[in-house]
């Protein structure tokens, strides 16, 4: 499985809006500087997220998105499906819409498509464990790490 930079990003930008010291509303500006995420394509995995009911927008001054819903309720899992649609190794596997993959002779004695719907389970939940509280965290221990680490120069 290969996560898309779409995925990416918006892990990366969601980690910033759910961080406990974050404020209640932060510009796509402020984001994309925080999570370093061109301001174009930010907008667009914004959006994403906003039509999943992820994330919210605000408008005016002092506008910029907040998180919908608490921060321990976003699933890594929920994540890369607004962004990048369903969880599926093949298009056989789709939960939403199973479709014949091209060279198959019959999906209901396909041996590589009950193989592929376990893999498709079993990431599944895993990324059903893993909350923005746990992404929040684990950025945050890793920004003290790099924040500690000792420069010498000669």
């Amino acid at each position: 499985m290969r996560l898309s930079k779409k995925s990416e990003y918006a892990i990366r930008a969601l980690t910033c809006l759910g961080a406990p010291t974050a404020p209640a509303v932060l510009s796509i500006h402020a984001i994309a500087g925080q999570a370093n995420i061109p301001k174009k394509f930010l907008e667009q995995v914004l959006l994403a997220l906003k039509k999943a009911g992820i994330v919210q927008s605000h408008r005016g001054k002092g506008g910029g998105y907040s998180l919908r819903m608490a921060a321990a309720g976003v699933t890594l899992g929920a994540i890369i499906r607004a962004v990048d649609g369903p969880l599926a190794p093949l298009p056989c596997t789709s939960a939403v819409s199973p479709a014949k993959c091209p060279d198959c002779l019959d999906m209901a004695s396909c041996w590589l498509r009950g193989v592929m719907t376990e893999v498709k389970e079993g990431v599944g939940a895993v990324l059903e464990q893993i909350t923005l509280v746990d992404l929040c965290r684990r950025a945050a221990e890793s920004q003290r790490r790099h924040s500690r680490a000792l420069i010498y120069e000669i």
